[in-house]
């Protein structure tokens, strides 16, 4: 028998809450038997292999397709921001700018795969998640925590990893559904999906139309002759498009090898408000080619290749003003062995950027090259996990991150968990060669930022559901900022600053009679470390989250309410600006109108809450969207 197709058995509660570390969904990405009592939760993300998530020893949450519909969130930033650890800063509703921040880390401290392809903008540093369509995803893994032992570059904060549209391998199944709402939102979707157990294929086509709201106030405008500042008003809505492809086939050969292709293609255009630039056309592309196959019993080889497009062109009044595109090729050999109760995953990890843009840099490509290794054992009650990995980067040098985490399981069923890990962040092109213009200038010479972590956790299961505690303290040092020379008029980009993030994480989830309760909450202190604002808060992120849901099905009507809390934030490093918190309620039911047909509806912040996430950003007020669906069951 091949060991790496293994059967999961279990008693207890199928998965009926939006969003849980435990939800009871299959991965995505690879075939694995379960029985019929009970699904056990399968992840890949957190060891890059397929394991249950009570065996992974990482702070772990998923989302699956199920509860993506059921919720009817709008953008990823909505579904990623009723997760623990996770916080948004959204400039203007649905396709503005919407930069994340995974555990207090910075907006560049998270890597985003899809479908196991590196993501983001190699000029910004940052994944555009606001471009990534709900509508193509089948299932999100997020691992929190650092991960650079297993991943290299970015994963300081922690990991997200996208799964594309799968749909049936069984028979033909087409599905379809249409949506409209407020502000003149129009959606579709389409999908095929089939195959006969051994060969598999979908293909999912969407589109999705908004007039937007107006997203920002005023900004300043200095003109001529004497450049005083000029608030500019700006009340027109600004709209999104976005239309997106997603196809994924494979075919599980007799020896058990299985080969995969994947693609998703995503375009469209964002208006917004400002006085250099006030539209964005984009492009975010993920292609995926993988190979896997068993080498005997007890060990597994898995090769993938993939690309990666981030472009933007943007524009002032429809007049051309600049554009910078990405080019992201990976390639992967990665091996699995199996030794009874310890495991073993070792491989290499190539990765190549190319930048083009109106922005003339003195280095257009890099190359990286990471070697990793990683060792798992459990031994009864007890488990263990350790990785190591060195980068070699064309620009910076070598780079070595490791990790270490212990796990035990008491008689009860409560399991403890104790991790330490070393993660970095190698610099962006803008970091390094955004050209000099006589008063700022990228620094060749920059180091990595660098971070260690220490984290503790407890986790056990309820009579008809669960719960887990996570304790985490993150150290980050040779922060990149901007440094000023006023004697010169001049600055340049400098490792200069460390910051200190301490929090603690809360899941729960019960379910009572009919209903299904779930909640998390996240508290943590983000803190300077050096310079003038030594002592003081890091900008944009709030100390406390809170996040509610209830949801209960009567018959063929299933409704859900969903509270989402913020508390306040700086918006300045020196802490003079403080935005206050917020709070939002949503409604959202569905109806079974016949065996494949349903339509559902959703009134999101139904006490019509004024808040922003940045300052002078408006959020969309009471909004409603109504969704019509077929789905053979």
């Amino acid at each position: 028998m091949n060991k790496f197709a293994f059967t999961l058995t279990a008693s207890g509660l199928s998965s009926l809450s939006l969003f849980s570390f435990s939800s009871g969904a299959l991965a995505a990405d690879d075939a694995v038997n379960v029985t019929a009592q009970s699904p056990i939760e399968v992840v890949i993300t957190a060891g890059r292999k397929q394991q249950a998530v009570s065996d992974t020893l990482a702070s772990t949450s998923v989302v699956t397709r199920e509860a993506l519909e059921k919720s009817q969130a709008k953008t990823l930033g909505e579904v990623l921001s009723r997760l623990p650890g996770i916080t948004i800063a959204n400039q203007g509703g649905v396709g503005k700018l919407s930069p994340l921040f995974l555990r207090g880390t910075e907006s560049d401290h998270v890597l985003v795969l899809v479908d196991g392809v590196k993501m983001g903008s190699a000029t910004a540093g940052t994944p555009q998640l606001e471009y990534l369509p709900v509508a193509q995803i089948e299932r999100i893994e997020v691992v929190r925590g650092p991960r650079s032992s297993l991943y290299g570059s970015e994963a300081i904060g922690g990991v997200i990893q996208i799964f594309t549209r799968q749909g049936s391998k069984n028979g033909f199944t087409p599905k379809a559904s249409i949506s409209v709402g407020s502000n003149n939102t129009r959606k579709a979707d389409v999908g095929l999906s089939g195959g006969n157990g051994q060969s598999w294929y979908n293909l999912n086509v969407a589109t999705e139309r908004t007039d937007g709201i107006n997203a920002l106030d005023f900004y300043q405008s200095y003109p001529p002759p004497d450049y005083s500042p000029v608030k500019v008003f700006e009340s027109d809505k600004d709209g999104f498009s976005n239309d997106s492809l997603a196809i994924r086939a494979g075919h599980e050969f007799a020896n058990g090898a299985t080969a995969e292709i994947s693609a998703m293609h995503s375009r469209g255009d964002s208006d917004y408000d400002g006085g250099f630039q006030n539209e964005t056309d984009f492009l975010q592309q993920a292609l995926s080619a993988k190979l896997t196959t068993p080498i005997g019993d007890n060990h597994r080889l898995t090769a993938q290749l993939g690309r990666s497009l981030d472009e933007t062109d943007n524009f002032k009044d429809g007049v051309p003003s600049t554009f910078f595109d990405t080019k992201r090729t990976t390639a992967g050999l990665q091996a699995e062995s199996q030794f009874g109760a310890s495991g073993l995953v070792y491989g290499v990890d190539f990765q190549n950027d190319e930048v083009d843009s109106t922005t003339p840099y003195v280095e257009s490509s890099r190359d990286n090259t990471g070697i990793f290794a990683s060792y798992e054992l459990k031994s009864g009650a007890n488990s263990f996990a350790a990785a190591v990995r060195n980068d070699d980067n064309e620009q910076f040098g070598k780079h070595t991150t490791g990790s270490v985490a212990l796990g035990h399981e008491l008689d009860n069923g409560v399991r403890l968990k104790a991790s330490y890990g070393t993660a970095f962040r190698a610099p962006n092109f803008n970091d390094l060669y955004w050209p000099d213009d006589g008063s700022f200038s990228g620094n060749p010479d920059l180091n990595p930022e660098k971070s260690k972590t220490l984290e503790l956790g407890v986790a056990g299961e309820l009579e008809q559901g669960n719960w887990a505690v996570n304790v985490f303290d993150t150290r980050v040092d040779d922060l990149i900022s901007y440094v000023y020379n006023a004697a010169t008029y001049s600055g340049t980009m400098e490792n200069v600053d460390k910051a200190k993030i301490r929090g603690i994480e809360l899941e729960a989830r019960q379910r009572v009679a009919d209903w299904t309760f779930a909640a998390n909450a996240t508290y943590q202190q983000t803190e300077n470390l050096t310079g003038f604002n030594k002592g003081k808060q890091l900008t944009r992120r709030p100390e406390k989250v809170l996040n509610l849901s209830a949801d209960r099905q009567f018959g063929p009507l299933e409704l859900g309410v969903a509270v989402h809390a913020e508390g306040a934030r700086y918006m300045d490093a020196a802490n003079t600006d403080r935005l206050g918190g917020f709070t939002t309620v949503d409604l959202r039911g569905r109806y079974q109108l016949a065996k494949d047909w349903s339509v559902s509806a959703k009134v999101g912040n139904l006490l019509d809450k004024e808040y922003e996430m940045v300052r002078n950003y408006n959020q969309d007020g009471i909004n409603g969207l109504i969704t019509l669906e077929y789905q053979p069951k």
